[in-house]
């Protein structure tokens, strides 16, 4: 919590399972955050979300798995190469490391993703009951408030759920940020302002204990790479900008002026820049082909995730034309945009 060395010498709280070390203090601090256990069970249920091993190499992998959200055997593979147009089903970002994939379908997930636990103890959700795995339902994470069909922690009690990349990002501890060459730390109760965003007063900071960096848990969790329409090349994420030529300071997507010192995303082939926000959008983590059941005061029947390229139709919400990602009935002409589902 205060990330400061905790002495072996005195008292303090430890999970033997994740690692995590609090001061007495610390750990003590807010009555909501805690509660006393008086038997803790010592034989704890298994939570793995891997159902059933199959095949191991050589190495201790576990090759060929079954897993609990998904109804065929998944094959470990590291050809990352051969797949750079698909995305994991668990976090909705592309594949980039070792990873598990279904011969029968187009279902991908992150090694990473497929280790996943079950169930989750977090020490920010309000409610102290532990969150459950979910996947397939459309939700807006309360952290971050995108909306995604991506896997997600769901709590029982007050069915709030927070998607994985959040879940990683206020986890305690030393996390590696790509844009930064030092470790950095979650600070809970500190303010300040986001390096990559340029927003200010804001709380539950990553911060390095060596330099005057931080970042906010939503600009820490942004996709390193991204696809857009406006150029065929993977877009990268950029820390900052060494042209020193002003006019070359905008954003090619909304062809506004951009800050050079705040992160945006670049392709280095064809030249193109971009806001974060231009190229991410609003609806960032839902997959093209996924059917979603809505609520029926917005519509009866189940609409499908769709990529609008060239043929724009209105939002049936909002009346604004629906561009790139959208929800579409092709029985009806029923087309929103997700963030008006709120």
């Amino acid at each position: 919590m205060c990330n400061y060395e905790v002495s072996t010498d005195y008292g303090s709280y430890y999970c033997s399972e994740c690692g995590v070390i609090f001061h007495v203090k610390c750990a003590m601090k807010n009555r909501n955050s805690y509660e006393i256990v008086e038997n803790e069970d010592e034989e704890s249920a298994d939570v793995s979300s891997i159902t059933k091993v199959l095949e191991w190499n050589d190495a201790g992998e576990a090759t060929v798995i079954e897993h609990i959200k998904h109804i065929h055997h998944l094959t470990l593979s590291d050809r990352v190469g051969e797949y750079d147009n698909k995305c994991c089903d668990g976090c909705l970002l592309p594949i980039s490391d070792s990873f598990y994939y279904c011969t029968q379908c187009d279902f991908f997930l992150h090694k990473v993703c497929v280790e996943l636990p079950k169930v989750k103890q977090v020490w920010h959700h309000p409610c102290q009951a532990s969150l459950v795995l979910t996947s397939n339902e459309l939700f807006r994470c309360v952290a971050c408030g995108y909306w995604s069909k991506a896997f997600a922690y769901k709590c029982e009690e007050c069915k709030i759920r927070t998607c994985l990349r959040c879940i990683i990002a206020l986890t305690p501890g030393a996390h590696t940020c790509v844009g930064h060459k030092h470790p950095v730390f979650l600070y809970i109760e500190r303010r300040g302002r986001c390096v990559a965003c340029g927003r200010n007063d804001i709380k539950e900071l990553l911060c390095c204990k060596d330099c005057d960096f931080s970042l906010c848990h939503k600009c820490f969790s942004l996709p390193i790479t991204f696809q857009h329409k406006s150029d065929e090349h993977l877009l990268s994420l950029t820390y900052h900008d060494d042209n020193s030529y002003s006019e070359s300071h905008f954003c090619d997507v909304c062809e506004e002026r951009r800050d050079p010192n705040l992160w945006f995303y670049h392709c280095a082939t064809c030249d193109t820049s971009a806001h974060v926000n231009c190229v991410l959008g609003k609806s960032l983590f839902l997959k093209p082909g996924n059917i979603i059941k809505l609520r029926k005061h917005i519509h009866e029947h189940p609409v499908t995730v769709v990529k609008k390229i060239y043929y724009h139709l209105n939002c049936g919400k909002c009346g604004k034309p629906c561009l790139d990602l959208a929800l579409e009935c092709s029985g009806c002409n029923f087309i929103v945009h997700a963030e008006c589902l709120q």
